[in-house]
């Protein structure tokens, strides 16, 4: 009786594991028990993964025989946790690294000269010849005032040269505020959206504006080392305007990369808001435009030999005037975040191209409830009552 009892419970132990299994969490600091966003969230023996959000919460559903998730992250040890057969949610807990005294050195040349070898060694590494499965979204802000929201599976054929990329939306919904000026707003978000879902990798993998920066003489630099007890560490290239320098577009932020191989982990950039108030109005042809703000954030990881992007975002805020119907600042935020990849190239059908420049225009076209199904990046409280606002 007891053998059969044993085997019994052997064969419930093993079936519990061949089934897939979705975990949810909240990841905190183990020091001040703060959430921890922006971590990366994998599972071993896969290319599976997604991030955690801005309160540290996040989703993730393990294949058939897989159960260990994997979390890191710049400034956290890697750690590793055992799925057991009851968890459903789960909490946990990061130890922040222990580096050894930062040595910080503020010098132009060497500066530019690391972050400028860091984006040769990133582009040289980058996998080119890839197709990114994503979870991606978009929130339009019109006068502070959430107006749309859209999100969904989209999978990008990057093309091996260029890093330019094939489009194919699989799955989207969209939310819209309805009032009295749904279609005239409709009308010119359109016009003045800056975001082209179909260029998302391709400005994510060119590294183009930090490429500009580097050619622009109007900042200074500087150098943070940090190394870990067994020697690994990051190195941080910081940028900012010089002072003096009165012009519009300038930027400030910092580029983590890897001490020992140099590819770039982390991009933080955005307009430098001491310098904001030289951007000024520019009359175009048929129209009057003033930039009022640009973030981008982009993280990168070296998983195993194959260097790829995890998530992206761009955020622009722009003051638009056109004729009697447009005169209105804007906001427009796009992120994507990689939930698998797919190595090779692969050719995707003409009839499955997606040629608009907004994942709006796809509309509501989805099967399932996508949002809660794949390991896509949880909404924020905050954004929750983005999305309630507009339904």
């Amino acid at each position: 009786m007891k053998k059969i009892s044993l085997l019994l419970l052997i064969l419930i132990y093993n079936f519990s594991f061949s089934q897939s299994k979705t975990i949810s969490g909240i990841i905190k600091d183990i020091t001040s028990l703060q959430p921890v966003e922006s971590v990366s969230i994998g599972i071993s023996n896969s290319n599976l993964g997604t991030i955690s959000n801005e309160d540290g919460k996040f989703r993730i559903t393990l294949p058939a025989n897989s159960n260990k998730i994997e979390f890191s992250h710049l400034l956290y040890n890697f750690e590793t946790y055992a799925v057991k057969q009851n968890d459903t949610e789960v909490e946990i807990f990061l130890t922040p690294k222990s580096f050894k005294l930062d040595e910080v050195v503020i010098n132009h040349k060497p500066g530019k000269e690391l972050l400028t070898a860091a984006i040769d060694a990133s582009k040289n590494k980058l996998e080119k010849s890839i197709v990114l499965n994503t979870y991606y979204r978009e929130f339009v802000n019109v006068d502070n005032k959430y107006t749309s929201f859209s999100d969904g599976l989209v999978d990008f054929y990057v093309k091996r040269k260029s890093g330019a990329s094939d489009v194919e939306v699989k799955q989207s919904r969209v939310f819209d505020l309805k009032d009295e000026n749904a279609s005239e707003r409709e009308q010119a978000i359109q016009m003045v959206n800056l975001n082209d879902i179909r260029d998302a990798v391709t400005n994510a993998y060119n590294f183009k504006g930090l490429s500009k920066i580097l050619k622009d003489d109007s900042y200074n630099y500087g150098v943070e080392t940090k190394t870990e007890e067994n020697g690994n560490g990051i190195e941080v290239v910081t940028f900012q305007p010089k002072d003096g320098i009165e012009e519009e577009q300038l930027y400030e932020g910092s580029v983590t990369y890897d001490a020992k191989t140099k590819l770039i982990l982390d991009i933080d950039m955005r307009f430098s808001p001491a310098y904001k108030k030289f951007n000024t109005v520019h009359n175009l042809l048929i129209a009057k435009a003033k930039f009022n703000d640009f973030v981008r954030k982009s993280k990168f990881k070296l998983d195993g030999d194959k260097y790829v992007m995890v998530y992206n975002q761009i955020k622009i805020n722009i003051y638009i005037k056109f004729g009697k119907m447009i005169n209105n600042t804007f906001e427009s935020t796009y992120d994507m975040t990689v939930l698998d990849y797919k190595e090779g190239e692969f050719e995707l059908f003409k009839s499955r191209k997606y040629r608009e420049r907004s994942l709006f225009d796809n509309g509501n076209k989805y099967t399932e409830e996508f949002w809660k199904k794949y390991n896509v990046v949880l909404l924020s409280d905050a954004e929750e009552k983005i999305i309630n606002s507009l339904k």
